[in-house]
């Protein structure tokens, strides 16, 4: 099973700046000066090598969409945020058609159904395009979306066969050669996180739910529902004291609690994402830091997916490997 991120940014699609852009070109520069570099090959491995990852790259600006490839030849998407555009062109880019499309949605926040309008496969009449979730009227919802005065091309422009399905927590949906269960999480209107199990692996979409101090509780549900999984992508993008101070009741949660949880039940890797749209790379890279920070004080692991922060032995064990996804990572569980 392949999780690709496509969009890990909460709330609004945010790009760098000029400015932002030119302050990374010229601290490569700074940092190239008296090396020998006078080749492509040495340049490429100068940059993966020796630029941290702020300075060479961005943590990403689309909002949440994760491609899951779990080999079926039928599409698995959690989400149609931004980055569902990005996922669209990917796959007009293989020419594909007569294609299914499974797309789960968390809830109908703007920020996780904003790309819907710009996922191309959908206008092609020889594919097929189900959307899944916990709510009711997921067609009337995504309708308004496309509707005036909100959008100029309606609903009924989508070429492909469209369906709706609705379901509840606890139901099993067997879709993409998996298994994939929805569980009901505190979000202003609710939202619901995904479990997909396919051949004896296991990971659990997990955006846009508020831990309150139920979640101290040793029989707190959300434990079972990520209890053992290979991979837990968990929305994290404040602080614990912004969590419970004046971002409380926003919906969201902090890096800390999804540390504790993920140690709690035995996640293996946690994947933190919805990152702040107010934060810049240097922002993001330094919560990263406090992260870890908090891991090794708190005996937990950290393997860091970007090179530069070492990890740490734990002896409870998990999570394994704690990472801050960006667009475009790849993971293989």
């Amino acid at each position: 099973m392949f999780v690709h991120f496509k969009g890990t940014r909460g709330s609004i699609p945010t790009a760098p700046t000029a400015q932002e852009i030119e302050e990374k070109v010229v601290a490569s520069l700074m940092a190239a000066r008296g090396k020998e570099l006078r080749s492509e090959r040495q340049i490429r491995e100068f940059v993966s090598d020796k630029l941290n990852f702020r300075t060479r790259a961005h943590w990403g600006g689309n909002t949440p969409c994760i491609h899951v490839d779990t080999g079926s030849k039928d599409y698995l998407i959690l989400d149609g945020g931004s980055g569902l555009r990005a996922l669209a062109k990917e796959i007009m880019a293989k020419k594909i058609s007569g294609a299914t499309f499974h797309i789960f949605l968390s809830h109908f926040h703007y920020d996780h159904i904003q790309g819907i309008p710009f996922f191309a496969p959908a206008y092609a009449p020889s594919n097929r395009v189900v959307f899944h979730g916990g709510h009711q009227e997921i067609e009337k919802h995504l309708r308004a979306q496309m509707s005036e005065p909100f959008f100029p091309i309606g609903f009924d422009t989508l070429g492909a066969e469209i369906s709706f399905e609705e379901h509840k927590p606890g139901d099993v949906i067997e879709v993409c050669d998996s298994r994939i269960t929805l569980f009901q999480q505190n979000h202003p209107g609710l939202s619901y996180g995904y479990r997909v199990e396919n051949q004896g692996k296991a990971m659990v979409y997990s955006t846009d739910c508020e831990h309150t101090n139920e979640a101290h509780s040793k029989n707190y549900p959300y434990l079972d529902f990520i209890r053992g999984a290979d991979l837990l992508i968990f929305d994290a993008p404040y602080t614990l004291s912004q969590s419970i101070g004046n971002r409380e009741h926003w919906g969201h949660s902090s890096n800390v609690m999804g540390v504790e949880l993920a140690a709690r039940a035995d996640v293996r890797k946690l994947a933190i994402f919805h990152h702040d749209p107010n934060a810049t790379d240097e922002n993001i890279s330094e919560f990263f830091a406090h992260t870890r920070k908090f891991l090794i004080g708190s005996r937990h692991a950290v393997r860091e997916s970007i090179p530069g922060i070492p990890g740490a032995p734990s002896p409870r064990g998990f999570p394994r490997e704690v990472l801050f996804a960006y667009d475009g990572l790849t993971m293989e569980l």
